[in-house]
């Protein structure tokens, strides 16, 4: 991850730099697979995205104050580091600080078992890495762009109603005063 496109205050707050303010969503990719974990970044960059790469769940962890919209983790993230925690962990401790945050554990273990275990996981999906999967989230970032993007107007919108009727007032408050 590149941490120049960050800045921290005195109290330890991550921000991003002006660069990335036209950012939308911010997606957190965790896969020990330098290969899956490119294709996907590939994928997925898109104007309004911010991406952000991570080869074991620990170094996720550690940026949590980027507060991620989506965050794509592989299961088994112990293939270079076999003490490294399994993705299911990791979710449920992104979950604890950032209960807002989507989670997607992918995984390309099929076996039932896996399944019904993470059944019971944080993530809300759960997506075995086929053919399909890269397409499949593209389109979950693209769609979560979309919402987010949506709800950044109407927040915009919201604030300009609320100066106008602001400055309305005001003007009426104004005139009260130079006319009584």
């Amino acid at each position: 991850m590149k941490t120049d496109m960050i800045i921290q205050d005195y109290y330890g707050a991550s921000y991003f730099l002006e660069a990335n303010a036209d950012r939308h969503l911010v997606v957190f990719l965790v896969d020990d697979n330098k290969f899956y974990l490119n294709l996907l970044k590939n994928l997925i960059k898109m104007k309004n995205v911010t991406v952000h790469s991570f080869t074991s769940g620990e170094e996720s962890l550690d940026c949590l104050a980027l507060k991620p919209d989506l965050v794509i983790l592989d299961y088994h993230l112990d293939g270079t580091n076999p003490k490294a925690q399994k993705g299911d962990v990791i979710a449920h401790k992104i979950h604890e600080k950032l209960p807002s945050t989507e989670i997607i554990l992918i995984s390309s273990d099929q076996k039932f078992k896996l399944l019904m275990d993470l059944k019971s996981s944080i993530a809300k999906n759960i997506i075995f890495k086929d053919r399909q999967a890269p397409s499949v989230l593209k389109s979950k970032v693209t769609g979560l762009s979309a919402k987010k993007s949506d709800w950044l107007q109407f927040r915009k919108s919201v604030i300009i109603l609320v100066i106008i009727i602001l400055g309305v007032i005001s003007i009426i408050v104004l005139l009260g005063i130079i006319f009584i």
